[in-house]
């Protein structure tokens, strides 16, 4: 496994015990390993996942990162 991998894990093993009543879908999509297509047509969305087979792993965790990030401002400002 290489390193990569098991920070992704360790994120979403983290994430999960953080917030144990989201399903494991939730908790891929709210670290943005997985995201919507980038819609031209903002007023008639299709809300398509987009195909993340080519991102790197290195690229997967920066968004996670970068989400916790974001997660830990959120709660910061409450």
């Amino acid at each position: 496994m290489k390193k990569e991998h098991q920070k992704i894990i360790d994120h979403i093993s983290t994430y999960l015990n953080e917030n144990p009543e989201q399903r494991f879908g939730q908790a891929i999509f709210n670290l943005k390993i997985n995201e919507f297509i980038e819609e031209e047509n903002l007023i008639n969305p299709k809300y398509q996942l987009r195909d993340i087979h080519n991102d790197s792993d290195e690229k997967i965790l920066e968004r996670i990162e970068s989400q916790l990030k974001w997660f830990n401002k959120q709660k910061e400002s409450l």
